[in-house]
């Protein structure tokens, strides 16, 4: 298993009550594979690596940087 640090922006920080979490999951394991295991649908967020938005299918490394991202509204 690996510990993964995972950044959480808007109504993320609400719902899991924290700016960031670590997450053990297996090693190797894609951006999907982390967003269903928190129950997070993959249609509504983005992923970033190291802050570069990814595919959803990219792989996650411990040591990187992984924000979820809600959309962005405005006006």
């Amino acid at each position: 298993m690996l510990t993964y640090d995972v950044l959480l922006f808007g109504p993320l920080r609400d719902r899991f009550g924290s700016r960031s979490l670590r997450v053990e999951l297996e090693p190797g394991i894609t951006a999907r594979q982390l967003l269903d295991h928190l129950s997070i649908d993959i249609d509504v967020v983005k992923v970033a690596i190291d802050g570069t938005i990814v595919s959803i299918d990219s792989v996650l490394y411990a040591q990187s940087e992984i924000a979820i991202l809600p959309p962005v509204s405005g006006g």
